[in-house]
């Protein structure tokens, strides 16, 4: 297995589903956030909007305030990339004047004018991420797939070079647990060419469903458990809350594989 990235998970959100908004407060989440890194993550997702199922939307100015204080504070104390978890550009393009590295769109690049801010800030990375509504005449697969192209076209069409793309086929966005879980069991089924794939499945339904947890907080080992089977076959990033469980995993997998 070559070297899976660990991206801890920092929600800056009052109503997140997983953590019940216990980083809401700034100097909380950029305490997390460097616990985060001390415990061997590569990367630090920071979000400042909640996309649970059900959530209510918050303005580009609110989301701007929860992120700005956080980020700031994270460059401050750790050299580690930075992801910026949102789909608004006005957001990303705030979050990269920060000294934000990855632009992390839930809704894959859909909303006029961010690949304008990736093309401001050219060494950044862009995580594009499939949530749309699926075609029913299509497999999920299938529906991925075209996705993926279109991505990959408009990317091509505007000069974005291919070694900033990374690609997410949004587990628990939009479809079934059988899904999920197929999502989950082949990544070679959902991969566009040979870019890399991100899977972010830490305690979501799909989990819960598996081993029948209604806990957000008690899905971490079984969280865990997925992220490392999808490395072995060859994710190349894992999106968790627990990152310290997912390092020792793939510590000791790696040495005794």
């Amino acid at each position: 297995m070559t070297k899976v990235k660990i991206m801890g998970i920092v929600n800056v959100t009052p109503d997140s589903f997983s953590d019940g908004g216990q980083f809401f407060d700034a100097k909380k989440a950029i305490e997390h956030g460097v616990d985060l890194a001390e415990d061997g993550a590569d990367i630090l997702d920071v979000g400042g909007q909640s996309t649970r199922p059900g959530y209510t939307e918050v303005s580009t100015e609110e989301e701007v305030k929860r992120i700005e204080p956080v980020i700031k504070g994270l460059r401050e104390q750790t050299d580690l990339p930075i992801s910026i978890d949102t789909y608004f550009p006005e957001v990303a393009e705030r979050a990269l004047s920060l000294g934000a590295n990855i632009i992390n769109d839930v809704r894959g690049f859909d909303i006029e004018g961010m690949l304008d801010v990736a093309l401001k800030y050219p060494k950044s990375k862009l995580i594009i991420m499939h949530s749309r509504p699926r075609k029913e005449e299509l497999s999920v697969e299938d529906d991925i797939f075209q996705f993926f192209k279109e991505k990959y076209e408009e990317c091509q069409k505007v000069g974005i070079a291919d070694d900033r793309i990374i690609f997410d086929p949004g587990i628990g966005f939009g479809k079934s647990l059988e899904e999920n879980i197929k999502i989950l069991q082949q990544p070679e089924l959902f991969r566009f060419k040979e870019y890399p794939l991100l899977y972010g499945v830490s305690r979501k339904r799909t989990i819960a469903h598996l081993i029948e947890e209604k806990r957000p907080l008690e899905r971490d080992y079984a969280s865990v458990a997925a992220s490392l089977f999808s490395a072995t076959k060859g994710v190349e990033i894992v999106r968790v809350h627990q990152v310290k469980g997912m390092k020792d995993s793939l510590k000791v997998w790696n040495q005794l594989n």
